[in-house]
């Protein structure tokens, strides 16, 4: 394989490989280290995503362009990623101000493994997404989790930030980002 091709197929493997990991307590002594929302990389040019295919909570199916029409902050994620548990509730406090977020989870189990995590760990203002089969990972190029990107109002990819954040504190970066 070359070219764009090969680079997708392995972005493809990857990403499957990772969600294969099986969960991991944070210990009680441990923490995880969350960056500024200002190391957000700009994308310039800003890319267009695909219209992702996603599934609600309760089984619905929904897509990215449902959500668009102003800025919205697409973050990947899994129950078993220990910096993505941690990141979450300041998705939740960025969400709270008003910007749109989408937490799309990765697990291979879909709701089986995030409504029994979303009951120990509640999200009150940010859309909890499906991506079981990892379709809408693999077209965002979605290698790590946590990976957070930034859409403009018509689905660009304006900033990408790999690595969990203190999103509370993101709003004037996603305004900054999606314009």
């Amino acid at each position: 394989m070359s070219g764009k091709l090969g680079r997708l197929a392995v972005i493809g493997v990857a990403a499957t490989l990772l969600a294969a990991i099986p969960p991991r307590k944070l210990a009680a002594d441990e923490s995880v280290d969350l960056h500024s929302p200002d190391t957000a990389i700009a994308v310039s040019p800003p890319v267009a995503l695909p219209d992702l295919a996603l599934t609600k909570l309760d089984g619905g199916k929904t897509s990215l362009k449902a959500y668009l029409g102003h800025p919205v902050v697409l973050n990947f994620w899994a129950t078993w990623c220990v910096p993505c548990v941690a990141e979450l509730p300041e998705l939740d406090k960025l969400a709270a101000q008003g910007v749109t977020v989408l937490a799309v989870s990765a697990d291979h189990t879909g709701a089986a493994a995030v409504k029994p995590f979303l009951a120990k760990h509640p999200l009150t203002h940010v859309t909890v997404l499906l991506d079981p089969g990892s379709d809408a990972v693999h077209q965002a190029q979605v290698v790590g989790f946590p990976t957070t990107l930034i859409l403009d109002a018509a689905g660009r990819v304006r900033g990408r930030l790999e690595g969990p954040a203190t999103w509370s504190t993101g709003a004037a970066v996603v305004k900054r980002l999606a314009g």
